[in-house]
């Protein structure tokens, strides 16, 4: 490890994002919107406050100074806002001296509608590319945020669609996933056998996923899942849901179905280089035995990613006396049943993988 190394690698990543922090901090002439800094911050009144339930709050008002710079004002650019908010945040935010942030003007007086937040955004957006080329290669580096960039397009078109047209949203976004799944892996992988298996075994263990899921619900009469608590959509929830849960899924699928898959054509790879053949048999054991590596901590992220979503909602329903109960069926509800999806289709994946790439590989060294 030389110094080359380590500034290449580390410092140059580093370098350019504060220098991206700094550029945009300075970007306000760019807005249309006023944008002010916070010259003063005053808390003239402080109060303790308490709900039916004994949940205690500080309700806070504050006097704010804010300093007009990316507009020439006739007369004074500074500007008096009275901010009232509570100590936990839950009815607005608390202001700081330095801060810049973002204003509006209704009724010949100003408001403040957000910070502002690009920078900070910026720059993690530019550490997220400066780390992805110093630490892979720049061919692909390019490929990978290439496709990222297109399923961003490509899902801006189906909402697009979705709203021009009103297709059928399953189907549309069905279609989405599976171009998601084809473009990603087309940009990683190329146009590889093992991209194709990678592609095959994922659709399929989709699929068979879904049909398991579909029929199980008919069966149950769709006992015991809430739709009608999914909240902000103006068309039939359930079919919302699923949508979200068709892209979750393939994504979870595929990244157990890839990494079966390079297991197996790296085992092939060493039996072609010792001048050897393997047949299904040690195929088949071999995926088994990688997806029995991986299922644990895919299905710990999977778990960890829902109660991460949970968890603010669950702790608010508690503070207001709710029972566990209610919560499970209010506030849980759904999102257990997405994971439980997930995990049965990371589940299937492994004997489908194992099979489907065992008899591919088996066969075409015969």
């Amino acid at each position: 490890m030389n110094f080359k190394w380590i500034f290449k690698k580390i410092c140059m990543p580093v370098l350019l994002t504060i220098g991206a922090y700094w550029i945009t901090s300075q970007d306000q002439m760019l807005y249309r919107s006023p944008i002010g800094i916070i010259s003063s911050s005053k808390t003239i009144q402080e109060k303790q406050v308490s709900d039916d339930f004994q949940n205690r709050d500080e309700s806070i008002v504050q006097r704010l100074t804010i300093k007009i710079i990316n507009l020439r004002p006739k007369k004074n650019p500074h500007v008096v806002i009275i901010n009232h908010v509570n100590a936990s945040k839950t009815t607005g935010q608390l202001y700081h001296i330095g801060q810049k942030v973002v204003l509006k003007k209704m009724s010949g007086k100003y408001e403040i509608v957000t910070l502002k937040r690009d920078s900070i955004m910026i720059a993690l957006i530019v550490l997220l590319i400066s780390l992805y080329f110093s630490l892979t290669t720049v061919r692909s580096s390019s490929f990978l945020l290439l496709s990222l960039l297109l399923n961003l397009i490509y899902f801006v078109i189906c909402i697009i669609l979705n709203l021009k047209i009103n297709p059928p949203v399953i189907a549309l976004f069905s279609l989405l996933s599976v171009i998601f799944v084809l473009s990603s892996l087309l940009f990683v992988l190329g146009g590889t056998k093992q991209m194709v298996y990678t592609f095959l075994t994922t659709v399929l263990t989709t699929v068979i996923t879904f049909l398991i899921i579909f029929i199980t619900m008919y069966l149950c009469g769709n006992n015991g899942i809430h739709f009608e608590y999914l909240g902000y959509v103006t068309q039939d929830p359930s079919k919302f849901f699923f949508v979200g849960t068709i892209i979750s899924v393939l994504g979870a699928i595929m990244d157990g179905s890839g990494d079966i898959v390079a297991g197996l054509f790296g085992l092939s790879r060493q039996y072609s280089i010792r001048n050897q053949s393997a047949d299904f048999k040690v195929y088949l054991k071999s995926g088994m035995s990688i997806g029995q590596e991986i299922i644990g901590t895919l299905t710990n992220v999977l778990f960890m990613i829902f109660i991460a979503e949970t968890l603010p909602l669950t702790l608010l329903l508690l503070r207001n006396g709710n029972t566990w109960g209610y919560i499970a069926t209010v506030g849980l509800n759904l999102g257990m049943f997405q994971a439980i999806i997930s995990i049965i289709g990371i589940l299937l994946s492994v004997p489908i993988t194992s099979i489907i790439t065992g008899i591919g590989l088996s066969y075409t060294k015969k």
